[in-house]
């Protein structure tokens, strides 16, 4: 977590000290999306792929040729999850093509949240920090709105281990983990100077 903060405050630092050389904007969003992830285990059975829709709000600043985010995102998983958020910031790096149009890479790091029953019906969390990149297109619509289409790779690498005893006095460990998560995304972006 320390880290999260640790490269937000630079972004909005790096953000501030170029302000006066180029037109900076805030930027609020709404985001929808398609996510998938496998919920893998090592009790033999196969791997759970999910596919949850996401929609989120994120709010941040854009220069020239860069923009940081700040986010949160829900997914809408199957039944078998009770919730699940992320909360994160993204840095972008803008390649301005046009006044029209742009192509953009970044990084994201944050927090997902998770509960999910197992096969046997216990309850299971998970709450890691993620990191991961950005790829993706932003149209301007006009002076105000922008759409945009990206990708957004998260590397969760969360497991939760629970050591359940076997009737002979030992304890098995069962595992679930994710690995990581790839979401398709769609924002529509608002710009606005403060």
């Amino acid at each position: 977590m320390k880290q999260l903060v640790l490269w937000v405050s630079a972004g909005f630092l790096a953000l501030s000290l170029h302000a006066g050389d180029w037109k900076t904007q805030s930027l609020v969003a709404v985001e929808g999306g398609v996510s998938s992830f496998d919920l893998n285990n090592n009790m033999g059975a196969p791997s759970d792929s999910q596919s949850p829709a996401s929609i989120g709000l994120k709010i941040g600043a854009e220069a020239q040729t860069y923009r940081i985010f700040l986010g949160g995102r829900t997914y809408s998983v199957s039944d078998q999850f009770d919730y699940a958020n992320a909360f994160g910031a993204e840095l972008q790096y803008l390649f301005r093509f046009s006044s029209q149009f742009n192509i953009f890479a970044g990084v994201n790091v944050g927090l997902m949240n998770m509960e999910f029953d197992d096969a046997s019906g216990s309850v299971r969390e998970i709450s890691q920090g993620y990191f991961g990149g950005d790829l993706g297109v932003n149209f301007s619509l006009n002076h105000n709105f922008d759409i945009e289409v990206g990708v957004r790779y998260m590397n969760l690498n969360a497991e939760n281990t629970r050591y359940v005893d076997d009737g002979t006095g030992t304890k098995t460990p069962y595992t679930y983990d994710i690995d990581n998560m790839v979401t398709t995304y769609v924002s529509l972006i608002y710009k606005f100077k403060i």
